[in-house]
């Protein structure tokens, strides 16, 4: 019952499945050791988006800041124009009419058309400032880290 050679069959197979075994176990544990590699990896490139994100965010700030400071700037110039940078000025276009064509509603209407010209621009450039405001690349930045963004 006991053949000679079919203990040998059974011990080779034992041993090929015993060295195979520890393999097994080594490959195992590499990939387990890459799984927390990759992971160590992702979790240090989301910080740095994170911090990205963060830097940006106070750019944008800062650039916001000025943004408003300027359509501060734009509006107090609007208000000054309206009671002493014009009324100086549209005096004396006023008068220059009058006196040339001697008509008192040809120099009211040439003294308005400056004046509403004036306050269309200023308005112009104080809607351009304003959509200038916001935090559109943060945002951007934000869905990305997040992957939120649709595709």
């Amino acid at each position: 019952m006991n053949n000679p050679q079919t203990t040998a069959t059974k011990d080779g197979n034992a041993q090929n499945q015993a060295t195979e075994q520890p393999s097994q176990k080594d490959d195992w544990q590499d990939h387990i050791a890459k799984i927390l590699e990759y992971s160590k990896q992702l979790k240090d490139d989301y910080q740095t988006q994170g911090e990205i994100t963060h830097q940006l965010a106070k750019a944008e700030w800062r650039l916001s800041l000025r943004a408003l400071a300027l359509i501060t700037i734009f509006l107090g110039c609007f208000a000054s124009g309206l009671v002493l940078l014009w009324a100086g000025f549209l005096g004396a276009v006023g008068y220059s009419v009058y006196d040339l064509f001697g008509s008192v509603w040809l120099s009211i209407v040439t003294a308005t058309s400056l004046q509403v010209a004036c306050l269309v621009w200023l308005w112009k450039n104080t809607v351009y400032l304003s959509n200038k405001i916001g935090f559109s690349k943060t945002l951007k930045s934000l869905k990305q880290l997040l992957n939120l963004h649709g595709n």
